[in-house]
């Protein structure tokens, strides 16, 4: 939602998942899972933060939701309760990229300082799969800061 102060998360997408129970099903989880994805451009490091959650996703003869589940679940439901409010970006100021790496998944924050703040312009995450997982640090951050680059490419 766009307001004076700048980019709002839709507070109903994010009522939706503080009301919602724990996932009882696979289903339940695949719901969980596309709500939060049309919000991932308010929640940092979302793929990296949402791992224990997504391996329910694999093929598993037993669906069982986990304390850590239920942990990253409720730390998903605090920051929905006060999500960041994205800004519009000032084309005449430079733009602050930070990278995060992980085991499993690379994430980006693009930023920019206005009057000694850092306002919060997008969040990216992808998730690494196969050899990816493999790669060295180095080649996790240069390939999520192709992967940024890509998906934040209007920015630059």
């Amino acid at each position: 939602m766009l307001s004076v102060r700048g980019i709002q998360a839709n507070p109903d997408k994010c009522q939706t998942i503080i009301d919602m129970r724990n996932p009882k099903n696979i289903k339940e989880v695949q719901q969980l899972i596309g709500i939060l994805t049309s919000l991932s451009r308010f929640i940092p490091r979302l793929l990296e933060r949402t791992k224990p959650i997504l391996k329910l996703l694999k093929k598993i003869k037993e669906f069982q939701w986990a304390k850590e589940c239920e942990e990253t679940f409720q730390a998903l439901k605090e920051t929905l309760a006060s999500p960041p409010i994205l800004t519009k970006p000032d084309t005449n100021k430079d733009l602050i990229m930070y990278l995060s790496v992980s085991d499993e998944a690379v994430s980006a924050a693009l930023v920019q300082e206005e009057e000694g703040k850092q306002k919060l312009i997008y969040f990216v995450s992808r998730t690494l799969h196969d050899a990816k997982t493999h790669y060295q640090l180095i080649e996790k951050a240069m390939l999520s800061l192709v992967y940024a680059g890509r998906r934040l490419r209007q920015y630059f």
